[in-house]
């Protein structure tokens, strides 16, 4: 009869708990998050020492991150080849430059992947990069000091349920296609259908409840203890997580009341403090009222992939950077170094780039907000300056005859081309507003027109908490 009173009590401790997360009991917590708007995100682990390669053969699908999964290597000899990971060009400061030179505002760092390395000394897993390899340094550290002397902010992504090296930690089940042609196909594919995704006995050598209670909470117990200015904790996919497990790491995060947390500490009733839409801007009434951020790689993997061709240009990061901004959200840019630590040539290129128009262009960006207009000539940001609202229309679609038609009743103070500081006419009417531009377009691949009201719009509310939420590409 008490183990029964005591299983309500813990239930009912679980929906009361869940009830609170409904509310924001840190008010303007994300107000430096949503001023940012552009963000670094680093994937870092001893998988760069693979590239998207194992045995001679490519990995056939997904980020090379993954490549310990969809290739099935055994614990043993991805330990091995972990032993040997030796990144002796990677300068924290050059990392923290690079992004601050980019324009970017906050890094968020992978403190551990879901190969279960930690890329900083711990007590809970001697597989990190100080203990188990010849580095002996910890990168964690090195980059958070790096963020403190060049007034970045410092996150930090953490997989607290996946863990394929660490006994008990859950495996997402991927088939053996995904990785290489095996001749063993069929009957790792059996194995992991029997053994919930599992390819090693050594996996299996734990349950999932003592892996989050002996590895996962006390690395991120660590972490927290370690870095009392951390802003982020980025969760990821939450495989086999259940609400008692998430509730103790949620009861864990209320004590540190000022770190962001994302949405992916267990899905759909522990919804952080931000959405986190993968690889895509999403559609307008999917972030309707919510505060969001797309995370996206400059290629087309998190982790470094030595044979990597699509790399995205300057002028891709810039559209995706304006229309985040115009719909009210953030985006974390990823990029991967590679085994000796350094950031591949093409993506530094790019994000030179982005630095050299956000120095022009920055306004546009930082400290906007989502304006609710949707023209189909390109976008439309908004910014609060003192009692008035400003609007920077983002023109893709230049009209052929120079007027450009925005819908709604606005009253309008100047407009002006922000490439040349022209004055732009414009005419008000009943429900909506002409500018008469230039026939010829500037010589730009966006060309902006600022608009000046003489009265601030009103107020957006958002809300912290949402049942709504995206799928994770990797998470089944």
């Amino acid at each position: 009869m008490k183990r029964h009173y005591l299983c309500v009590a813990v239930s009912l401790a679980i929906v009361l708990s869940l009830q609170a997360k409904s509310e924001n009991s840190t008010p303007g917590k994300m107000d430096w998050w949503q001023q940012a708007k552009f963000g670094l995100f680093v994937h870092w682990g001893p998988y760069c020492l693979y590239g998207g390669v194992y045995d001679g053969y490519r990995q056939q699908r997904g980020g090379a991150e993954w490549i310990m999964n969809r290739c099935k290597i055994p614990v043993g000899e991805y330990r091995t080849m972990a032993s040997t990971f030796n990144p002796v060009k990677f300068d924290a400061e050059a990392l923290v430059l690079m992004a601050k030179n980019a324009g970017m505002k906050y890094v968020v760092l992978t403190s551990k992947h879901h190969d279960g390395f930690a890329m900083f000394k711990s007590a809970a897993s001697n597989f990190n990069i100080v203990d188990y390899t010849p580095f002996k340094r910890d990168v964690v550290d090195e980059v958070a000091e790096a963020c403190r002397k060049h007034g970045m902010k410092f996150g930090l992504y953490y997989s607290h349920a996946q863990d394929w090296n660490n006994a008990g930690g859950a495996t997402s089940r991927k088939l053996m296609r995904e990785g290489w042609a095996n001749p063993d196909s069929a009957y790792i594919d059996h194995f992991t259908e029997t053994h919930h995704g599992a390819w090693d006995y050594r996996q299996l050598e734990r349950s999932f409840a003592d892996y989050i209670h002996q590895v996962s909470i006390p690395q991120i117990k660590e972490l927290l203890s370690r870095y009392p200015d951390l802003a982020v904790l980025w969760f990821d996919t939450p495989t086999n997580m259940n609400d008692s497990l998430a509730e103790e790491i949620h009861q864990l995060m209320l004590q540190y009341p000022k770190i962001i947390t994302n949405d992916r500490l267990k899905r759909p009733n522990y919804p952080g403090d931000y959405k986190t839409p993968e690889g895509k801007v999403p559609k307008p009434e999917d972030v309707k009222g919510v505060y969001w951020e797309t995370c996206m790689n400059i290629g087309s993997s998190w982790g470094y992939k030595s044979w990597e061709n699509k790399w995205k240009s300057t002028d891709d990061i810039i559209h995706t950077l304006i229309i985040c901004a115009a719909r009210g959200g953030n985006l974390l840019l990823n990029v991967g170094p590679d085994a000796m630590g350094l950031v591949p040539q093409p993506a530094q290129q790019c994000l030179q780039g982005v630095g050299q128009w956000l120095k022009r262009y920055g306004e546009v960006i930082y400290g906007t907000q989502r304006s609710g207009l949707y023209p189909t000539w390109g976008e439309c940001v908004r910014r609060d300056v003192g009692k008035r609202s400003l609007l920077y229309l983002c023109i893709y679609d230049w009209p052929a005859d120079g007027k450009l038609t925005l819908d709604g009743n606005f009253k309008v103070k100047t407009a002006t081309l922000m490439a040349n500081g022209a004055k732009v006419n414009f005419v008000n009417s009943a429900g909506h507003l002409t500018l008469n531009l230039p026939v010829t377009q500037p010589v730009e691949k966006v060309s902006i027109v600022k608009v000046e009201l003489r009265n601030r719009l009103p107020k957006i509310k958002l809300q912290s908490n949402s049942d709504r939420y995206f799928d994770i590409v990797d998470d089944k």
